[in-house]
């Protein structure tokens, strides 16, 4: 549920983006004493099932904010619990949360922080098994209820429409949308940022989604007032206190890094040729996945990154950007991490 592509750390290299940090960066031991950060995003999917899959009422009241419905829905069974895999390992597992209301209406709820291809086929073929799989053999077509998708977006998906960033779809006529052959199957988008931009939302819609998009940012947290939010992060600073939770995190965003840097690397498999503008560009390369690295990692512990910050950043080489990855595990506040170089 991530967009945009990473490219591989070195063209001459087969490392990975966890390898780039834990080993190429990393002296040996080093490894052993670091720490996952304090602070859960919420953009992060896995902590996003960690948070509503246990605390039910919370997620009847995110879907009824971002749905608006005459009527609202009540969740009361999760069909899918289980959070961590048995092991992550590099390899990035969407989670996404299966729920049943008290309709029995099922509900399909993802948060993706990045554009991934494929995600619209992927995303279909989700809507359609979680129909199919409501029948078994010999049962009658009359006991299917609706599978309703709901995909909160950490990105623009549809960024040549600036002017809309919630979509509703359903199977409807082309040339006469108001009829709708069947609401079996629905699929509800948003465009987290894009409605931030936009604003004009309802009050608990607009506090979901600063708290989606900001849990980090403590003024900005402090500023809503919407119950269930301020329960949500109450819960939210009780899940940062499990380690267990916080590497399992840790470990999905480096498995989401590793997987596009994987795809880049087989992207351009066999243009090596040893020529010089290549080696160029496979240096630039590598500086700009650590660069990725150095920010995903800043902001994971300090939330956000000061201009007079980025300004250093966007113009540092290779050795250097290492070198701040590597304070970030010993820096109490974001100023010692760009001490004088070692």
């Amino acid at each position: 549920m991530q967009t945009g592509c990473i490219d591989m750390p070195d063209t001459r290299s087969s490392q990975t983006a966890s390898e780039l940090l834990f080993h190429t960066v990393a002296p040996a031991g080093l490894v052993d004493r670091i720490l996952p950060p304090p602070g859960l995003r919420l953009t992060n999917d896995l902590v996003f099932k960690a948070l509503f899959s246990r605390h039910l009422h919370l997620l009847s009241d995110l879907i009824n904010a971002v749905l608006q419905w005459p009527e609202p829905i009540t969740v009361v069974q999760v069909l899918n619990p289980d959070i961590l895999p048995q092991h992550i390992n590099g390899k990035r597992i969407v989670m996404d949360i299966l729920v049943r209301d008290a309709t029995e209406a099922v509900f399909i709820i993802e948060m993706q922080v990045r554009r991934e291809e494929p995600w619209p086929e992927r995303n279909v073929y989700y809507l359609a098994r979680g129909l199919s799989e409501q029948l078994q053999a010999g049962q009658s077509y009359d006991g299917l209820r609706p599978v309703i998708g709901i995909s909160l977006l950490a990105h623009d998906l549809f960024p040549d429409h600036p002017r809309q960033a919630l979509w509703r779809l359903a199977l409807r006529d082309e040339q006469t949308p108001a009829i709708c052959f069947k609401e079996a199957l629905q699929l509800h988008i948003m465009e987290l940022p894009k409605a931030e931009r936009l604003g004009g939302l309802p009050p608990d819609l607009r506090a979901w989604i600063t708290c989606l998009l900001h849990n980090l940012d403590e003024a900005a947290m402090n500023q809503i007032t919407h119950p269930p939010v301020q329960e949500a992060l109450q819960h939210l600073r009780t899940l940062s206190a499990d380690e267990k939770l916080r590497w399992a995190a840790l470990q999905h965003d480096i498995a989401m890094l590793d997987e596009r840097t994987a795809l880049s690397r087989a992207t351009r498999k066999g243009e090596q040729a040893g020529l010089e503008q290549g080696l160029k560009k496979g240096l630039e390369q590598g500086r700009q996945a650590a660069l990725a690295t150095l920010n995903e990692l800043l902001l994971r512990k300090f939330s956000s990154i000061p201009a007079w910050a980025q300004d250093r950043i966007s113009t540092a080489d290779l050795n250097t950007i290492q070198h701040w990855t590597l304070n970030i595990l010993d820096a109490d506040r974001i100023e010692a991490v760009f001490g004088p170089a070692a």
